[in-house]
């Protein structure tokens, strides 16, 4: 359980600090206020392999898979700056607006073992056997053709990993040597807007085949349609494999041609379920479902999430979400096990404002903007 949660340095955040965190937390806020980012930083602070889930983090925007950065031929801006791992840090828009954070830090309050990314100039260094190794440049170093930028990763005082440009493109083999557990690492489940890609979710229903996972997810889709009895896949075309649902009376469907809602249930019952005793992530969790469904969901979510020990953070910017939360944990309610924060920005930071459960209901009885 992560009980509470510092970010320094980390995409909009310039220092952010939210004291409180439960079994369920809800973020809500304006555009640009870094809702996706904070769900981004938590991943990556929870997260089982240091070099990958850096990676992960730059490339999930990006929905593509990374390519190395320039090591020379910068200009001015710096070439290599432009490159989607350099984004994670903070861009400081009351100076240059080109300045970026000299690291980032993710920790829980008091924390021992704080996760930090530091971003530094280091030496290419060849040993009497040929081999290149990373060396932290000194400080007033000048000699530019034989440095590059490198990421190291901290927890704690111990590095643990070195991020280079020979660890991309992002699906390359990452080596078992560097693959440097955090002690403190949970399974991490991490649903985007958009959704799992189709090759990513038949993945997740596969690997829930030796268990009762596949019929809890069922269950969940059946909170759409009642008529819904199985789900399999069948291999596509070019490689694909589309998920069939089989519906009483009507045989087997495509799920795509089910609609928004119920492809949203089925991914959120996936992330679900592999996440057992860890993390999930849900950005804009309302996205395709309406008012009633989302009552219905949150209620099996925290039933779900004690049951398993799940510790859910998910983003909203939809006042039917909000108050479907409010309305899902009025039976439910335990001191500190639920939260609600609504992500403000001021001048150049952005700051965590919790509601009480009786605040935000009393603020959506009197239709007051809590978005």
């Amino acid at each position: 359980m992560i009980p509470s949660l510092h970010i320094s340095g980390f995409k909009l955040f310039k220092d952010l600090t939210i004291p409180k965190l439960g079994q369920l937390n809800l973020f809500i806020g304006a555009n640009n206020t870094g809702k996706s980012c904070l769900l981004e930083a938590i991943g990556l602070y929870a997260g089982r392999n240091p070099i990958a889930d850096v990676l992960q983090a730059a490339g999930i925007r990006a929905q593509e898979v990374l390519q190395p950065w320039e090591a020379d031929g910068w200009n001015e801006l710096g070439t290599s700056l432009r490159h989607p791992v350099f984004d994670l840090f903070h861009r400081d828009g009351a100076t240059s607006g080109s300045d970026l954070s000299s690291a980032i830090l993710i920790e829980r309050i008091g924390d021992p073992n704080p996760l930090t990314v530091k971003f530094q100039w280091h030496d290419m260094v060849t040993d009497d056997d040929g081999m290149r190794r990373y060396v932290p440049a000194l400080p007033g170093h000048v000699t530019v053709d034989h440095l590059e930028f490198a990421l190291p990763v901290f927890r704690g005082d111990k590095q643990v990993a070195l991020i280079t440009r020979r660890h991309l493109p992002l699906r390359n083999r990452i080596l078992e040597s560097e693959r440097l557990s955090n002690d403190d690492a949970v399974v991490v489940a991490h649903l985007p807007a958009c959704g799992f890609t189709d090759e990513k979710a038949a993945s997740l229903w596969d690997g829930l085949i030796q268990g009762p996972g596949q019929e809890r997810v069922l269950g969940w889709l059946r909170m759409l349609d009642s008529r819904i009895d199985d789900l399999d896949y069948i291999a596509g075309r070019l490689r694909s494999r589309i998920a069939l649902l089989k519906v009483e009376g009507e045989g087997r469907i495509p799920l795509h041609s089910m609609g928004d809602g119920l492809r949203r249930l089925f991914h959120i019952g996936l992330a679900m379920a592999t996440a057992s005793k860890g993390v999930l992530l849900v950005d804009e969790f309302e996205t395709g479902l309406y008012w009633e469904v989302q009552v219905q969901l949150w209620r099996a979510i925290f039933e779900a999430s004690q049951k398993f020990g799940i510790q859910v953070f998910a983003t909203t910017h939809s006042n039917d979400c909000i108050q479907a939360f409010v309305e899902a944990q009025k039976d439910r309610l335990i001191p500190n096990t639920s939260f609600v924060y609504r992500l403000e920005r001021r001048g150049e930071n952005i700051h965590a404002h919790e509601f009480s459960p009786q605040g935000l209901e009393a603020a959506i009885r009197q239709g007051i903007e809590v978005r």
